[in-house]
């Protein structure tokens, strides 16, 4: 689909009132990118516009002191448990204080969820009724219809749960 296509049924979609708000939007980081910048310069029906993509890989690196940070790296070989545990609290940290903030969030870099294999169903979760959430994915879908993360640009296949995100909430942009 082309971006202006998304957008209209992502417009379309939050205009409704209550339900499950998860959204996602499939490509190369190169399209995503594109069509982020499309999606700052669109509205929603109620003329709130669309923030520019939050980081989720850089909100959790910031969410964790300098000091601990250089320990985990350092015992992260021998010890990842303790690596995952300061993820994954500061990745639920941060989603939890953004939608008590915004009523509508854009996520892009989630790579470091995927890498340590962080539970995502806190999007599916936090998301819904008036909190919407849009997930920018770097991946496409198979012929078997599953979404593969990072398509050829690594050796491990990182594929999203099925119906992590409703069908008719998800789109892949053309390049």
């Amino acid at each position: 689909m082309t971006d202006t296509e998304i957008i209209e049924a992502l417009r379309t979609r939050l205009n409704v009132k209550s339900g499950r708000h998860l959204y996602g939007v499939l490509g190369s980081y190169s399209a995503l990118d594109r069509f982020s910048e499309s999606l700052q310069q669109a509205k929603t029906f109620e003329g709130q516009s669309f923030h520019a993509p939050l980081s989720v890989n850089w909100e959790i690196l910031e969410a964790i002191p300098d000091d601990d940070f250089k320990e985990l790296a350092d015992n992260e070989p021998k010890k990842p448990e303790p690596t995952v545990q300061h993820v994954r609290q500061s990745f639920e940290s941060f989603l939890r204080s953004q939608l008590r903030d915004h009523d509508l969030l854009v996520l892009k870099g989630l790579e470091m969820l995927f890498t340590y294999h962080i539970e995502l169903n806190l999007f599916r979760t936090l998301a819904t009724d008036d909190k919407r959430i849009i997930l920018l994915l770097p991946g496409k879908r198979n012929r078997q219809g599953e979404v593969v993360m990072f398509a050829g640009l690594t050796d491990q296949a990182y594929i999203l749960p099925i119906n992590f995100i409703a069908e008719n909430h998800m789109w892949e942009l053309i390049d």
